[in-house]
């Protein structure tokens, strides 16, 4: 599941949603299938994203999701290894275009339910010209990304069947593995100024 808004946009029941689907969805069916697993030594497989490793403004909800779910496949890669399991994560990059996770309707949906949830105050300081641009932004960004699946297909496909499977899988194009690639090692101030710093007003 995704959404989108500002944090104090965002209700605390959304947040529970998308975790309750994100991440416990995705602890829920690992527990039911580990015993068999491990007892045939066999491969997890587990979906996160780019943005389990690098946040971005608006996306708090799903973003705080992918996060845990990495911190759950490490540890669970981790346990694993005695019992000759071998446990794999894949970090999808952009593929809104292509999966349809964001559409006119959710965007515009959302916005309502946000602007209507909101408090006087939270409306009055934001101001609907802000709210109204940021919506304005979440439309043109879920126009983008990759249509092609075939990079996440792969990225499965060898996490389960490839001889020394990886760890990670970068399922990504080029300007998001190099976006994670500044998010993750170099300083902070690089990631912020490049990618981040234009929402600033």
């Amino acid at each position: 599941m995704a959404t989108y808004g500002e944090v104090e946009w965002v209700s605390l029941d959304t947040y529970r949603k998308m975790a309750e689907v994100n991440v416990f969805g995705v602890i829920a069916v690992t527990q039911a299938f580990l015993p068999m697993i491990r007892r045939a030594k066999g491969r997890v497989v587990n979906i996160s994203s780019g943005l389990g490793r690098m946040a971005v403004p608006m996306r708090s909800p799903y973003v705080i999701t992918k996060y845990a779910v990495e911190g759950f496949n490490d540890v669970l890669r981790y346990e694993m290894k005695s019992w000759g399991v071998h446990v794999s994560i894949v970090e999808p990059g952009n593929y809104i275009a292509g999966t349809s996770i964001f559409t006119e309707e959710s965007i515009k949906s959302d916005a309502a339910k946000m602007w209507s949830n909101m408090s006087e105050e939270v409306r009055s300081d934001y101001g609907e010209e802000h709210f109204n641009a940021r919506v304005a932004l979440m439309r043109k960004y879920a126009t983008g990304g990759l249509t092609d699946l075939s990079l996440v297909i792969n990225a499965f496909t060898e996490g389960l069947l490839q001889r020394y499977p990886q760890e990670r899988y970068n399922a990504m194009d080029l300007y998001f593995k190099v976006r994670l690639f500044i998010a993750s090692h170099l300083p902070e101030i690089f990631y912020d100024n490049i990618y981040i710093d234009y929402l600033k007003k």
